[in-house]
């Protein structure tokens, strides 16, 4: 049983000795970063902190929450952000586990929704909501409020929490924006702002070369995203540099990597792939790439032919070549009607598929992709940066893939650049051999591989 006298002297030692309130009250011990942000909310109204995936961002918020709380009466904390999952399945989940496990007891009921109540002037809750008017009626002379993926977190909502004049703000994301007062904290709003960054090599695992902290960032994530992005792309300097690009948009495949594969020599083995981008009339074009291997060639590209004859072309193609086994036909739009050509006469009896292919439909890994076409662009980039494709000298799909533009968003998922928006700023009308290219690379819907 702690008597009262026992509990304002642990109290008045934690809340400046953060090191006791870590090691003795809650038993565990942040790293140098995490301990930073600790330090820089205790002396400063308002933290901003934007760091690598997988930094222990919201295990080091979760803590700060209790400790507030504790040291701090009457308080109130209040934990936002842009999904419920956010708040309530990973922040709050992260104060619950330490609640439960504090060598000291920090009293009130720790509920499983996002609420930790002690009596009506003093608790904390998370929540997130579409209308920033939910965020007000917060008063308390001891208010912090804590914005997780504060990226991701629309400006009225932030300008809604600057309104309950809180003593301490807390602000923690990634360094997907470039506008925002999260943005703006760390151009320009020094004076307003302490801020922080954690790269990927300030975190323990990768410091000390082994998994030190299981669940954290390690050496072999940062070898695959330089291998996957290369060490010039926006997401690999937000995600794991922890910095803000200068421009989340950027080019999907860097000219460097064209030039050596159309200087590659590689083996067209097994079976091949023809995949068809289908205009109809007006300036774009139907074109038809194949691939067999590594090895992509372009076998067509026409214009004004309507649906029936790019079915017929498509038909006669893989009935003259024995190792095509799939077609792939953009459905969107009159490709549609060129899918149902094919199979409703069927090609070599029925042995060679035929794989509708929807650009705009759920991605595969849809918490990487905004949609199915983003991610048959960036599975084909990634072939280029592997070194494991064999490309055609095709100028016109050599300048589409260096010049089409994909855009990180807030939600840190991948968004390719409409045919619309690249057709305004190219002078080569619209990227069409690029997208039957890619679309060799990708497969339409969960578990339905083409390669």
């Amino acid at each position: 049983m702690v008597t009262a006298n026992q509990a304002q002297t642990v109290i008045t030692e934690a809340k400046n000795n953060h090191g006791f309130f870590w090691r003795s009250v809650l038993g565990c011990q942040p790293y140098d970063k995490q301990l930073e942000i600790a330090d820089a909310l205790r002396d400063n109204r308002r933290v901003a902190v934007v760091g690598c995936n997988g930094s222990g961002k919201d295990w080091m918020s979760a803590r700060i929450m209790l400790w507030w709380q504790m040291v701090n009466y009457p308080a109130i904390t209040v934990v936002i952000g842009p999904t419920h999952r956010q708040v309530s399945d990973i922040v709050w989940k992260e104060a619950r586990s330490a609640y439960r496990d504090s060598r000291f007891p920090l009293g009130g009921y720790m509920k499983q929704t996002a609420r930790w109540e002690i009596d009506d002037r003093h608790y904390a809750v998370g929540f997130a909501t579409d209308n920033d008017m939910n965020i007000q009626g917060f008063h308390s002379p001891n208010l912090l409020v804590i914005i997780t993926e504060a990226h991701n977190v629309d400006q009225a909502h932030i300008d809604a929490v600057k309104r309950l004049n809180p003593s301490r703000m807390l602000l923690t994301g990634n360094a997907f924006a470039d506008a925002g007062e999260f943005f703006e904290a760390f151009h320009g709003g020094g004076d307003m702002y302490k801020t922080i960054e954690i790269s990927a090599f300030d975190t323990p695992n990768v410091i000390n070369g082994e998994n030190v902290i299981p669940g954290m960032v390690g050496r072999e994530q940062i070898d695959e995203r330089r291998k996957e992005w290369g060490e010039e792309s926006a997401l690999y300097v937000a995600s794991v540099l922890g910095q803000f690009p200068d421009n989340l948009e950027d080019s999907i495949v860097p000219r460097v990597y064209l030039v050596d594969a159309v200087n590659r020599t590689l083996e067209a083995a097994g079976p091949a792939t023809l995949a068809c981008d289908v205009a109809r009339f007006g300036a774009d074009k139907t074109i038809v790439y194949r691939r067999q291997g590594d090895v992509c060639r372009l076998v067509w590209r026409t214009q004004g032919r309507d649906t029936q004859q790019v079915a017929g072309y498509l038909k006669g193609l893989a009935e003259d070549d024995p190792d095509v086994d799939t077609i792939i036909v953009d459905d969107t739009g009159v490709g549609g009607g060129v899918t149902d050509r094919l199979n409703e006469e069927g090609v070599r009896g029925g042995m060679v598929r035929v794989i509708p292919f929807n650009g705009g439909e759920k991605a595969r890994r849809s918490d990487r992709y905004v949609n199915a076409i983003a991610e048959a662009w960036m599975e084909l980039g990634q072939a280029f940066r592997n070194g494991t494709i064999d490309l055609d000298d095709n100028g016109a799909v050599i300048a589409q893939l260096s010049s089409r533009r994909y855009t990180v968003q807030g939600d840190r998922r991948i968004k390719l650049e409409s045919k619309d928006d690249y057709k305004k700023r190219s002078t080569g009308g619209s990227p069409d051999d690029a997208d039957a290219l890619a679309m060799c690379y990708g497969s339409q819907g969960p578990g339905v591989g083409v390669w």
